[in-house]
């Protein structure tokens, strides 16, 4: 089961601004502050040595965050690469969700749909890459 942040920040950007549209037409102009970005940042990369099982920093990834409010909730979204819309989207979507009482979860299901077109889109990919598996017992 993919998450929400998951399968929001792996989905196509314009189908998650798409929602945080439907989100901000439900608010005042007002009822969105922003606390940081959208900016662009890099960040570490870490992984584990398979041997030795030492952490190490492996590179340096781009991303860009947004932080906000919205009505009062927090809202955190990032995204790997340079793209301000699709980060600020998944802030507005963050804090939406966030809002006690639930007052968005007609976006439940939608969020849902997307993520099950990730999982086929994976599926697919894992299916076409096992094709190309070699078994070397056979040699």
């Amino acid at each position: 089961m993919l998450s929400v942040s998951h399968i929001l920040s792996c989905s196509p950007p314009h189908l998650v601004c798409a929602l945080a549209d439907e989100v901000l037409a439900r608010y005042a102009p007002d009822a969105v502050t922003f606390i940081s970005g959208p900016r662009c940042v890099l960040v570490q990369l870490r992984m584990v040595d398979g041997v030795a099982g030492m952490l190490f920093n492996a590179g340096d990834l781009l991303v860009t965050e947004t932080r906000l409010e919205l009505a009062g909730q927090f809202g955190f979204g990032m995204v790997l690469g340079r793209n301000p819309d699709h980060a600020t989207a998944l802030a507005i979507l963050d804090a939406a969700l966030r809002i006690p009482g639930d007052p968005h979860a007609d976006l439940r299901p939608r969020i849902a749909e997307l993520g099950q077109t990730l999982s086929e889109a994976y599926e697919r990919r894992f299916a076409a890459a096992a094709a190309t598996r070699v078994e070397f017992e056979t040699f």
